[in-house]
């Protein structure tokens, strides 16, 4: 059969069901695609939120960990009381408060702390150093001291020391419990001195993570920053031991750079648990150096957009039946063919198929008809505004203008439609504004502003995770400041309260006597002691429980005389007598003891015993100490020349400053190093055991030493060669001779080398053997030329020695090998001050002084060391 034979009926319900399923089918398409991305798009922000959510649950409470660490580690740079006993006591109070740790702990330096390390060699918190290493722990149950270990190679201890900042460990396991530790350096006037740490159990990471659920069958999981984990719902095994990198995936292996690099993302991937396809979202835990890791199947994450498409699909299809039955009906109303309207419902139709739904039908028409044409208008209208308005809508929503409404005025299901899209943006925007003020808040730690607007479904985890954390980040804000109030309280205290003991244990311990009851038996067991008994280093209860009997105390060479006497007393009736002895101290130490025994009698004939003993050892010392004060007062007086010689050299080097003339520059820092050299005459008396001589070779060697370094040489080397006996000298010869040498290596240092150039300067000094015994008073000048040296034999003031004698005579020379002297110049008449002090103290030493220029320069002084009488 012809088409043309069709029934103008049938043709206008085919024409009309056609042309409608194509335009639905278009804009479904549309609406779909459109919708279904921006659903997806939603699943996935939604996603990373709530993986962003729980890794900021955990940060919080990292924070809070290490802000333990932190603030144990500021207390005890402030802790002045160096008592061990209570520090220890301090961190078992913070592990008592904090219940989420495992274990507390501080190291010191060696020495640090107290500086009596040697007492307390491998005491409760102490190892076989002695340094103050405390760790209280409950890693086996009940809470335990025991000292670290490893703190001269672990990260623990190491970093803090050599960063001087607060260091978090990668997970380990120690003692069978998996946990990181928060480590931060305690600083006292800028130096380290010790570590103050906390370790933290990673059994609740686990604990918690495992319980997390999203969509069905979606959990979570946690990793280190190096891709370890820390949990996993159903894979113990894995936990400490397996990571990230083990998995022979790419997808998983680039997720662990990101991780490893503090990066958050999501990847799709195979579940290696079991083979379903699931996106990964990962975010960084920044405190701790985690990552959490959220693990999504995508078929459930996209249930809901899978679900609104297959909705748009029904409504699609009901939308095109019902436009079928409408065209049926319609066209059972038509009882002759129009032509006109057909062509122009097939024009439209060809349109609509391009997508062109601007196309209008002619109503120019017999009047009959032409509610046909307008409606389909009407229809077309009413499709097309609604789908612009909808598409135009959700692509603004897509960009993020979530203040974008529909704008136009429809009806019916179109407008449900509008209508709801502007419900959801109009919730989105509040619920993002109002979670943007929370997050403000944040940023200035400000953790009270609390979430306004409560999302309903989906957006619920989102809202309630903000407020949650709110909450959190709020509690432990108050704790800490709470933690820091009541640390300082309770050290305010201790402080207050270790006066007080101290104050106590002052008043005891200044009694001067000790009180015993002892029984008559043998070696005096003790029925009472006083508390002073330590004084002695022994306890009240080593006496009272027989462990130590007195006469074990007593020094064996006094004990027979001490049981004889007594018992001479005893027998002659006598009530009272003194006796003094000596005694030992717990440390072994001998001490004098002055005792007065008292002897009481009862009825019955039993012999009791009450005694009070003194320590008697300091006025036995007495006269010793005498002899130590003359020796102590020689050595203040040398330390006190000393360091006023010390303060003269600075100030001159302070002066100096102030002028610019290189002349008057040079005056001043030869005037320093003569008043530094005299200096150097006193401190090594000061470090002499008899006061009264100087290791002459040693100070040369200084004296020396501090010359080269004082004077620069250029670019050149200038070495020093020493050939010095062991002399011992005289305040009186080694002050002048000092100054000499000074003068001597200071003018060759300054003239005898070019700049630049390289040399040697020659210090010897050597006794030359004894002379028969000589009357200074008669020295003479003398002259004699020898080769091209000169000598000058110069008196000195009169003297007589001691014991009418003179020591040997000695040689000093200073030699180089530099340009050498001047011919021209004399250098017993010459203008320098250097020089001329040279002359006038080898008089002064009652010495000789030779000048030899034939090789560099070379001054020899040969002299004898005089000893004058004590002047009264």
């Amino acid at each position: 059969m012809r088409f043309k034979d069709v029934p103008l009926k049938s043709k206008l319900v085919i024409f009309t069901v056609v042309g409608i399923f194509l335009v639905l089918a278009v804009s479904t398409a549309v609406i779909i695609t459109t919708v279904t991305a921006q659903e997806e798009k939603l699943a996935y922000h939604k996603s990373i939120e709530m993986a962003e959510n729980y890794a900021n649950q955990f940060d919080a409470k990292m924070t809070a960990n290490k802000a333990v660490a932190r603030t144990l580690a500021l207390t005890m740079a402030e802790y002045k009381s160096s008592d061990r006993k209570e520090v220890m006591n301090v961190l078992g109070n913070v592990l008592r408060e904090n219940p989420y740790l495992i274990g507390v702990y501080v190291g010191y330096e060696p020495g640090a702390f107290d500086g009596r390390d040697a007492e307390y060699v491998n005491a409760s918190g102490h190892d076989a150093t002695g340094r103050f290493v405390p760790y209280c722990n409950t890693i086996k149950g009940p809470m335990v001291i025991e000292p670290l270990v490893h703190y001269d190679s672990s990260d623990y201890y190491q970093l803090p020391k050599t960063t001087g900042r607060d260091v978090l460990t990668e997970p380990y396991f120690y003692e069978g419990t998996f946990m990181v530790s928060y480590d931060s350096p305690i600083l006292k006037d800028g130096n380290f001195t010790g570590i103050a740490g906390v370790d933290v159990p990673l059994e609740y990471v686990d604990e918690v993570a495992s319980k997390i659920k999203t969509f069905d069958t979606g959990y979570a999981f946690m990793v280190s920053n190096t891709g370890i984990f820390l949990s996993h719902p159903t894979q113990k095994g894995w936990i400490g031991k397996k990571s990230l990198s083990d998995f022979d995936v790419e997808e998983i292996k680039r997720a662990a750079i990101d991780i490893h690099k503090g990066v958050g993302g999501n990847i799709e991937v195979k579940d290696p648990t079991n083979g379903k396809t699931v996106i990964m979202f990962y975010e960084p835990v920044k405190t701790g150096n985690f990552s959490f890791v959220l693990v999504v199947p995508k078929e459930e994450m996209l249930a809901g957009v899978t679900d609104l498409r297959n909705r748009l699909l029904i409504i699609s299809a009901i939308s095109i039946l019902f436009m079928a039955a409408l065209a049926y009906m319609i066209a059972r109303s038509i009882t002759r063919p129009i032509d006109e309207i057909v062509e122009d419902f097939k024009n439209i139709a060809h349109e609509a198929v391009k997508g062109k739904l601007d196309v209008r039908a002619n109503t120019d028409v017999e009047i009959d008809f032409r509610e046909i044409p307008t409606g389909l208008n009407e229809i077309l209208k009413a499709v097309i505004v609604p789908v612009r308005e909808t598409i135009r809508v959700t692509n603004a929503l897509a960009k993020g203008e979530l203040k974008e409404r529909v704008k136009v005025d429809i009806q019916g299901e179109f407008k449900e439609l509008g209508d709801t899209l502007d419900n959801f943006s109009e919730t989105l925007n509040r619920i993002i504004d109002d979670s943007n003020a929370v997050l403000t808040a944040f940023q200035k730690n400000d953790f009270k502003r609390e979430i306004i607007v409560h999302g309903q479904g989906d957006f619920k985890l989102l809202t309630d995770g903000i407020e949650e954390t709110r909450e959190v980040l709020d509690m432990v804000t108050a704790q800490r400041k709470a933690t820091e109030n009541a640390l300082l309280k309770y050290s305010m205290e201790l402080e207050q309260s270790n006066k007080l003991k101290e104050e106590m244990e002052r008043i005891i311990n200044t009694s001067p006597v000790i009180v015993f009851l002892w029984k008559y038996e043998p070696k005096w067991p003790a029925e009472f002691v006083s508390e002073n008994i330590t004084r002695l280093g022994y306890a009240v209860d080593d006496f009272t429980s027989k462990k130590i009997l007195y006469g074990d105390i007593v020094h064996p060479e006094d004990l027979e005389k001490m049981q004889k006497e007594l018992s001479r007393n005893v027998e002659s009736g006598c009530d009272i007598y003194t006796s003094e002895y000596r005694i030992f101290t717990r440390s072994g130490d001998i001490r004098w003891v002055d005792e007065r025994t008292f002897i009481q009698r009862d009825e019955n004939g039993g012999i009791h015993l009450q005694g009070i003993i003194l320590d008697i050892t300091e006025h036995k010392k007495a006269d010793e100490a005498l002899l130590q004060m003359e020796e102590i007062r020689k050595k203040e007086i040398h330390h006190r020349i000393k360091n006023n010689l010390q303060v003269i050299s600075t100030l001159l080097y302070l002066e100096s400053g102030n002028f610019s003339d290189r002349k008057v520059m040079e005056a001043f820092k030869d005037s320093q190093h003569r008043v530094k050299s005299m200096a150097l005459v006193h401190e090594k008396l000061y470090q002499s055991e008899d006061m009264v001589s100087v290791d002459f070779a040693d100070y040369i060697k200084n004296l020396a030493d501090y010359l080269f370094h004082s004077y620069s040489t250029g670019s050149g080397k200038v070495s020093l060669r020493l050939d010095v006996e062991n002399v011992f000298l005289g305040m009186d010869t080694a002050v002048p001779l000092g100054i000499i040498i000074n003068e001597l290596v200071s003018n060759a240092l300054k003239h005898a080398f070019s700049k630049g150039g390289d040399g040697e300067i020659c210090i010897q000094l050597h006794r030359n053997g004894r002379d028969p015994p000589v009357n200074v008073e008669n020295y003479k000048n003398t002259e004699d030329q020898v080769a091209r040296s000169e000598k000058v034999e110069c008196n000195g003031p009169s003297i007589i020695h001691e014991d009418k004698k003179v020591e040997d005579r000695l040689t000093l020379i200073v030699r180089d090998n530099g340009k050498g002297f001047p011919k021209s110049l004399d250098f017993r008449n010459t203008d320098s001050l250097g020089l001329q002090l040279v002359t006038a103290l080898v008089d002064q030493i009652n010495g000789s002084i030779e000048l030899n220029t034939s090789i560099g320069t070379e001054f020899k002084i040969t002299f004898r060391e005089l000893k004058y009488k004590k002047k009264v």
